[in-house]
């Protein structure tokens, strides 16, 4: 076989979706052809779709340094580096990839997703409407811009945008999507199932619209009907690993642990190492008092990711639980080593200090959070006050009492409870 007849029929299977025999068919015309920047390119392609980032990697720098210039080489090295959360490679490769070629939009929108994700929206709203500049009818990007300005709170200009599409495209099931999202998040449920239901008329399979109208359905006590959905949306979702993570958080805040605990586990087995469900199932398993397996998944969580703020927190408060408070101040410092304006953390932290014997302590966190956070949050004035309690100091403790009262706004149960101090220390 010669390169001609390998790389043809590496193309002929990757075609028809035959990704493992392309990959051999691609790997043979790579050894008769080593510096061929197209295997090079198609079979980094593959392996990126694999999972295996870093031979994909290494071949794509390899076709670069053949052919430097090359669009799509820097194209698919910039979307490999976005695949593997390298956002700032991400940017510089398809910063270069646009600077070559002005007219790319695949490149641009890939551009504008990095910025994204680095949490630059007003760059990655520039990228996008540059790229509309460049090319007005290109609907997708159009989609792009309208999703993130939704994102960032413009719901009217994300809608206008959205309609325009369907103007254009009236069968753009992913434009109707948004909107659907635009009327759940404004509160019009009625708008909402019905633009929803529209999408299903298009696309009967649509794991979104069923995944929204199942949390619709839900939120409206209609359990039934959010089962059907969501089942739905499990059976026709290509992204079943996210669909269960969704669904897990869900139906937790709901307090439908059992429900959540499946959707966990279903995550799990898809992604056994995935930080999100790893902490998210052991603070399930903790709410549902199993400490040691939760504190075991927790543990796995920042086995796997360190930094993992939410899992040093979660940690923390199950540690407080069992009233191993060495532990708990442990994690709760940790937590906001990596998020350091957490104010539930350190109210947390403040309390746990509290409920060890160390009130000094507890009283200098308490006054972090007033004096740099939050001067009006009710629960470190509540801490503080119960903190100079402890220490004996009576009046602080009152003024303290009063401040919560005064801050607490609709919180009636804070109050009540403060007044009540009140009374009772005003007694002795």
């Amino acid at each position: 076989m010669d390169f001609q007849e390998a790389y043809a029929k590496g193309n002929e299977a990757l075609k028809e979706k035959r990704t493992a025999e392309a990959k051999e068919f691609f790997k043979k015309a790579l050894e008769l052809k080593p510096n061929d920047i197209y295997t090079l390119n198609k079979l980094a392609m593959i392996l990126k779709e694999e999972g295996d980032f870093a031979q994909a990697m290494d071949l794509l720098e390899r076709s670069l340094k053949l052919k430097q210039e090359d669009l799509y080489t820097n194209y698919l090295l910039g979307n490999a580096y976005l695949e593997q959360g390298d956002i700032e490679k991400a940017i510089e490769t398809l910063e270069n990839t646009v600077r070559l070629n002005p007219k790319d939009k695949y490149a641009r929108n890939s551009l504008a997703l990095a910025y994204r994700m680095k949490g630059d929206y007003p760059q990655c709203i520039a990228t996008l409407n540059e790229a509309l500049r460049v090319s007005p009818d290109d609907l997708y990007n159009k989609l792009s811009l309208a999703t993130v300005i939704f994102e960032q709170g413009d719901a009217a200009q994300a809608e206008k945008i959205a309609n325009e599409i369907i103007k254009k495209d009236p069968q753009n099931v992913t434009a109707m999507v948004l909107i659907g999202r635009i009327h759940l998040e404004t509160g019009d449920l009625t708008g909402a199932i019905g633009h929803f239901q529209r999408v299903l008329s298009l696309d009967a399979k649509s794991s979104e619209a069923h995944y929204y109208l199942g949390r619709i359905y839900l939120e409206q006590n209609e359990s039934a009907k959010a089962a059907e959905h969501f089942n739905r949306a499990m059976q026709s979702g290509s992204d079943k690993l996210s669909l269960s993570k969704n669904l897990g958080v869900i139906f937790m805040d709901k307090g439908m642990l059992a429900e959540a605990q499946v959707e966990f586990e279903r995550a799990l087995a898809l992604a056994p190492e995935d930080p999100f469900t790893l902490n998210n199932l052991g603070k399930l398993l903790v709410l549902q008092g199993k400490y040691d397996l939760g504190v075991a998944h927790l543990k796995k969580a920042l086995e796997v990711q360190p930094d993992y703020a939410f899992a040093h927190y979660n940690l923390g408060q199950a540690f407080r639980s069992l009233k191993d408070y060495a532990h708990a101040i442990y994690h709760f410092l940790f937590c906001l080593k990596y998020e350091p304006d957490d104010i539930y953390a350190m109210n947390r932290l403040g309390r746990t200090y509290l409920e060890a014997g160390l009130p000094n302590n507890a009283l200098e966190v308490f006054r972090k959070v007033i004096e740099g956070l939050d001067p009006n949050e009710a629960y470190a004035h509540f801490g503080k006050a119960e903190t100079h309690e402890a220490l004996g100091e009576y009046e602080a403790a009152i003024e303290c009492y009063r401040r919560t009262i005064a801050v607490a706004g609709e919180n009636k149960v804070l109050k009540d409870r403060a007044a009540a101090r009140i009374k009772d220390l005003q007694k002795r």
